[in-house]
């Protein structure tokens, strides 16, 4: 056995590794710790800490090209669904969330994700299909894998089992109101 390996805990590292995880705590652990300022397209400025912004494949190669970062604009997203994703990446704390097992088993968000949050923050951003498919466009451009897969997985649940027509409307962001709707709405203009 090599002289320069010390045997710790029945595992064997050499005293460069050892010292590697002495670092492991120091300066950069409080750099991450750091908050820093996301500014969306619409120059809204939402605040997160530097270690659960890493979730973000998009904001973790920023900030490692630029480690004295206090400010990052991420021009892609609006600042109503950089909001939400704020509150995803501090939910998971910066480590990316287990993927929804796909074929869905199941209509219902809460039985197919592992993480009963997920399921109710997804449910709700689903709640106005123009949010969901928001989300899942700022999840792709700010390189969130498990928030995109998450949001395909509610689009997916939400046309699971419907008939041809009713996919076409799920689909459609804005689709036509009908007139009953359009009706309601004009009334509400009126009050």
């Amino acid at each position: 056995r090599p002289a320069n390996l010390i045997q710790e805990s029945g595992r064997e590292q050499s005293p460069r590794k050892m010292q590697d995880s002495k670092d492991a705590g120091g300066l950069d652990n409080e750099v991450d710790n750091v908050d820093i300022s996301l500014i969306s397209k619409d120059k809204q400025e939402i605040t997160v800490c530097r270690k659960d912004a890493y979730i973000s494949n998009l904001i973790k190669t920023a900030l490692e090209n630029d480690s004295e970062a206090k400010s990052l604009p991420v021009d892609g997203v609006e600042g109503k669904i950089l909001k939400q994703i704020v509150d995803y990446m501090a939910q998971h704390k910066g480590v990316e969330a287990a993927l929804v097992e796909k074929p869905l088993k199941s209509k219902k968000m809460k039985d197919v994700c592992k993480d009963p949050w997920d399921a109710k923050f997804i449910d709700e951003a689903g709640k106005d299909r123009q949010n969901l498919y928001d989300l899942i466009l700022a999840a792709n451009y700010m390189d969130i894998k498990a928030l995109l897969h998450l949001g395909c997985a509610k689009v997916a649940s939400l046309i699971k089992g419907q008939p041809l027509e009713k996919i076409k409307d799920i689909l459609t962001p804005d689709p036509k109101k009908s007139k009953g709707e359009e009706k309601n709405e004009a009334k509400e203009k009126k009050k």
